[in-house]
């Protein structure tokens, strides 16, 4: 059985808008990986993603669902998750590469402490990288390397293998993943 979360979409917004804020025409790749990598960094630290997002397997690494499909203003949201998109991000583009650009502030009251932490290093990790560095770190991470191509990612496998409590983060989340508040 996966591990599945209840995906907090206005939090996920909230998460693109602090990006885009703090790396004005932040390319989706690097907000998508930043996005990831927070969830997997307070997933393994705190037990619980900030964001829950469903990750899939892509050819550039994990996307979060619900992300992307802001990101595109995917008529998959509903009406008023568009809507709320449109106030939040301007969408452009650079040649090929899609980038979005905070129209507003984050507001901040959808995150804890700990989650602008993982929010914060996940970001720095990950414009440091660069796009090829994301793609070759993220084609190593157990979860999507396992994964069907565009197929789900298994939560149970984004927690890593040498993570000392790992089973019984493991056998927790099972039990509790759909009803822990995002």
């Amino acid at each position: 059985m996966s591990i599945r979360f209840k995906a907090n979409t206005s939090k996920i917004l909230e998460g693109l808008v602090w990006i885009a804020n703090r790396q004005p025409g932040v390319s989706f790749h690097c907000a998508l990986k930043a996005l990831f990598y927070a969830d997997k960094g307070h997933l393994q630290e705190h037990g619980r993603p900030v964001f829950g997002d469903t990750y899939i397997k892509m050819s550039f690494g994990p996307v979060g669902s619900n992300a992307y499909d802001m990101l595109k203003s995917s008529d998959f949201l509903p009406p008023e998750v568009i809507s709320a998109v449109a106030g939040a991000l301007t969408m452009k583009r650079s040649g090929k590469v899609p980038m979005a650009y905070a129209k507003r502030t984050p507001r901040l009251n959808h995150f804890s402490e700990s989650d602008i932490r993982c929010l914060e290093n996940a970001l720095e990790s990950c414009i440091s990288l660069g796009f090829n560095g994301r793609c070759e770190v993220t084609h190593q991470e157990r979860a999507w390397v396992e994964a069907m191509a565009n197929g789900e990612m298994d939560y149970a496998k984004i927690i890593d293998e040498d993570l000392p409590y790992r089973e019984q983060l493991i056998a927790h989340l099972n039990e509790t993943a759909m009803s822990i508040a995002l």
